[in-house]
């Protein structure tokens, strides 16, 4: 029976961890497509809003709409940057703790997957917190998108 709980409790660490990788993906992908609108609106609105501004002022909705647009474009830089998730195990890892486990006759197949799926929640429990702060990035990158393109809307009424 314990080799069952053990198995089943790994199985499911096992999906968590994939889907945990899915979200990850998934969040970079829309970050992809932030930065991309982000710098369409700026260059399509943007664009017509400035081909006929002589001069920038320092407080204005132009300066704000291209502060929008820094501020989604550096969110979603961040959230594209390369940073180090881990969603496997190593396997010398593993191998390592098996082998000290036989060294004690304490190994079984239900102990193993008793220790991988901790380990696996171990690099849940990792990831998880850096994907949430990815995803209040990405959160805020759309709030700023709006603002960019309200800004350069408005900037275009004002002409």
């Amino acid at each position: 029976m314990d080799n069952e709980v053990s198995e089943i409790a790994y199985d499911a660490s096992v999906r968590a961890i994939q889907d945990q990788a899915g979200v990850l993906d998934g969040l970079r992908t829309r970050a992809g497509t932030v930065l991309a609108a982000a710098a369409l609106v700026s260059s399509f609105l943007g664009g017509q809003a400035l081909r006929d501004s002589s001069q920038l002022e320092i407080w204005s909705l132009t300066t704000a709409a291209i502060g929008a647009f820094v501020a989604s474009a550096v969110l979603a830089l961040v959230i594209l940057w390369p940073f180090e998730f881990r969603f496997s195990l190593s396997a010398r890892a593993l191998i390592e703790a098996v082998d000290e486990r036989d060294a004690t006759g304490e190994t079984s197949l239900g102990e193993l997957h008793r220790v991988l799926a901790l380990q696996l929640e171990w690099r849940y429990d990792e990831n998880a917190r850096r994907i949430r702060w990815l995803l209040w990035a990405f959160e805020t990158a759309i709030v700023a998108l709006v603002l960019e393109v309200a800004a350069w809307l408005l900037v275009l009424w004002r002409e």
